[in-house]
């Protein structure tokens, strides 16, 4: 934990609290708003169904809204909640943008496995020569991306953001009184007074 962040108070309970409240109310709020179109589509037993298992949905997304108020405040407090968060992008890029970076790679792997799976292995001249033109292009396809500028420039805009405890501990000090409010648990249209 940082020297600094230790100073500010974090009221840890409220913001959970709050990001609970903000869940379950935004939750019932999709219920009651999609139950009509739900009902109409589906048939009556569908529906009936749908109401008796929101309130687990409810409880689930109060503690998603929960967990994810807590993570951002575990961000502005502490380098390993950041670096989580450059893994978790990262790692969502990663299966996104895996089939184009190495699509070379995967090209020689799927050959070499039809190759040695097939019946007719044999060290004709056309193998040769692709498993040649192959490993020639996974080769400079790996040279090309070890050299890449963006690799090193996504790795140090990742560092800047792991060891930037400044403006990380700005960014706690505008979050603490926005995300500790307190928070209805039922959305605002039930408590509307009727003229």
């Amino acid at each position: 934990m940082n020297q600094q962040s230790t100073k500010l108070d974090v009221p840890w309970f409220k913001i959970m609290h709050a990001g609970f409240n903000v869940g379950f109310s935004w939750t019932i709020t999709s219920v009651v708003l999609g139950i009509l179109a739900f009902l109409m589509a589906n048939g009556i037993e569908a529906s009936i169904q749908v109401i008796l298992w929101s309130p687990i949905a409810m409880v689930a997304m109060g503690l998603l809204f929960a967990f994810l108020g807590t993570f951002y405040i575990c961000t502005c407090c502490f380098k390993w909640a950041r670096w989580l968060a450059c893994l978790f992008w990262f790692l969502l890029a990663f299966v996104h943008l895996f089939p184009i970076v190495l699509f070379p790679h995967f090209c020689f792997v799927i050959y070499l496995i039809a190759f040695y799976t097939s019946d007719a292995v044999g060290f004709s001249p056309i193998n040769i020569f692709w498993i040649t033109i192959f490993s020639l292009s996974t080769l400079w396809w790996s040279w090309k991306l070890g050299k890449a500028k963006w690799i090193r420039s996504l790795w140090a805009k990742c560092l800047s953001y792991v060891n930037d405890t400044e403006s990380a501990r700005n960014k706690l000090k505008k979050a603490i009184p926005e995300l500790s409010k307190k928070q209805p648990l039922l959305p605002k249209f039930f408590f509307k007074k009727r003229k």
